[in-house]
């Protein structure tokens, strides 16, 4: 199988099969909802995509971003609706991805426009300032919002975030590579099957699986993630997870010197286990003036899930100071 550079999915070749877009989860299927928070699912319009936004708990504003490029939110719930206790959370998910909408080629799916549909957002819930909370290739995107918009944003928090520089993301394709060799037979085959090209969701669900099981200290931890996605959410997400490949993650980049005119409390958080060396994020914390940094040991790429009650403690403390 061919391994392209995306930070939390493998690139696979985009497909052309249509499907209808997927329904939105009813209340006796959405396990969100068995939490004891107020919960919400709606649509953010920007202007020519519709964000999908599932809404939970009251307080302050966090916009959590998720993973990929090309997942969803799913995968960050329910372990990270914890932070609804005391805030009030939007998951979204990113144009062309999951249940939201957005054409899908090198004009939308562009830093630019995914950083207009987090104002979009913003400005739809009719706030002034927003924490962000970005996980993995989210905490890239979180970033770019802090450097573009830092008038609007009133904490960053960096959970596993992709590396800022294209240097320390070869360290991660490196570590990535390596921790799947034993695999890649098993990956081959999956990918080579009809189920695969189709987007079986089973067969989406076990390749996942099987990955993030390397991105673990503990293996058996990434069986708590929801790892479920539907046909068309797979294909078109391989589709974005391409774009961003080939136009910004496999070119020269470096977030470094804007980093460093960033005055906004930023809190960076990450495993010694990640697949992503945590040489990246002593890089970033020491290019954001004053952010504090935490490394969670016996941890990979998913405190929330992996280590909860050290990571959680660690943001609450980090809100509470700076709410």
């Amino acid at each position: 199988m061919r391994i392209l550079g995306s930070f939390f999915i493998l690139c696979i070749a985009c497909f052309s099969h249509t499907y209808a877009q997927a329904p939105l989860l009813s209340d006796s299927d959405n396990k969100v909802n068995e939490l004891p928070f107020t919960t919400k699912e709606l649509f953010v319009k920007t202007d020519d995509a519709q964000i999908f936004c599932r809404v939970i708990g009251n307080g302050n504003p966090i916009v959590v971003i998720h993973g990929g490029p090309g997942l969803t939110q799913d995968y960050l719930l329910p372990q990270m609706a914890k932070l609804a206790k005391n805030n009030r959370v939007i998951f979204y998910d990113q144009r062309g991805c999951g249940q939201s909408s957005g054409e899908i080629n090198a004009d939308s799916i562009r830093i630019e426009t995914f950083m207009n549909d987090l104002e979009s957002i913003r400005k739809a819930f009719g706030y002034s300032k927003i924490t962000i909370l970005g996980h993995s290739w989210g905490g890239f995107l979180a970033m770019e919002y802090a450097i573009e918009h830092p008038e609007s944003v009133q904490n960053l928090i960096l959970l596993n975030s992709c590396p800022a520089s294209s240097e320390e993301y070869n360290l991660f394709l490196q570590e990535y590579m390596k921790r799947l060799a034993p695999f890649q037979d098993e990956l081959n085959s999956i990918t080579e099957s009809d189920k695969f090209v189709e987007g079986d969701p089973a067969t989406i669900e076990k390749y996942f699986r099987i990955i993030f099981r390397t991105y673990c200290y503990d293996p058996i931890k990434a069986n708590y993630l929801d790892l479920r996605m539907s046909p068309k959410a797979f294909i078109d997400g391989t589709k974005v997870s391409k774009i961003f490949n080939q136009n910004i993650l496999t070119k020269p980049f470096s977030l470094h010197e804007q980093l460093k005119k960033i005055q906004i409390p930023t809190l960076i958080i990450h495993g010694d286990f990640d697949v992503a060396p945590y040489a990246g994020a002593q890089k970033i914390h020491e290019s954001i003036d004053n952010s504090k940094y935490i490394l969670i040991k016996n941890c990979g790429h998913f405190p929330f899930v992996e280590s909860p009650d050290e990571f959680f403690e660690a943001l609450g403390r980090f809100l509470d100071k700076n709410q």
